[in-house]
Formats: structure tokens, sequence, C-alpha cells
């Protein structure tokens, strides 16, 4: 069976403030700050969406700290089970998780 490429980013947002968007010529407000946490296995995804009630066709969507406890995570394969964890140790009021289907053509 072949590997689904479906990652896992940390998604924060930061203050943006206005003497630093006079510096560099954006607006101020909140900046989004993107960091790639790993992989998800095509079974962890299967187990969240159901968990979450998400549509399982969704090829993108997004877990808040409040939904972390939803999750079967004992369910959850091995490695999926620690890359999902460390990654919402991380999470705080001002992030969440994203998940999104990322194709990668193989030429094997």
């Amino acid at each position: 069976m072949s590997k689904v490429p479906w990652k896992l980013y940390r998604f924060k947002y930061e203050d943006y403030p206005e003497y630093s968007a006079r510096i560099t010529g954006h607006y101020a407000g909140d900046l989004l700050i993107i960091e790639e946490e790993g992989e998800l296995s095509e079974e962890a995804v299967r187990l969240i969406k159901e968990a979450l009630g998400i549509n399982e066709n969704a090829r993108k969507f997004d877990i808040e700290v409040r939904d972390i406890m939803k999750i079967p995570v004992e369910d959850l394969p091995d490695k999926d089970r620690k890359t999902l964890l460390e990654a919402a140790s991380k999470l705080d009021s001002e992030s969440k998780l994203h998940v999104e289907y990322r194709y990668q053509p193989s030429f094997d």
C-alpha cells in the first residue's frame, strides 16, 4: 500500500506591530507562521476525520486545541500518534494544527 502524503502543519499567529510594519512596508496586525510538523498516514487521517466529524473527502482541515481530546490517539499508528502529540504539545490559544493532502507524483 502506497503512502499518502498528508502533511501536518502548525499555524501560529504572531502580533506584527505597527513599528515593524512601517519599516517593512507591510500592514500591522497578525502574522501567520507556518511550521511543518510531519506527515500522517491515511489511516490516522481517516480516524481523525471520523472523530471530528469532518467529511471523508476533505483534502484539508484544521484541528483546534479543543479538538485534541476528541481524537482517539490510542487508536492511531505509533508514528502518527507521536507526530500528532508532539505537534499538539506546541499549541496555544494563538495556534492550531492544519492537515493537508499534498500530492507528490512518483516516477518509479
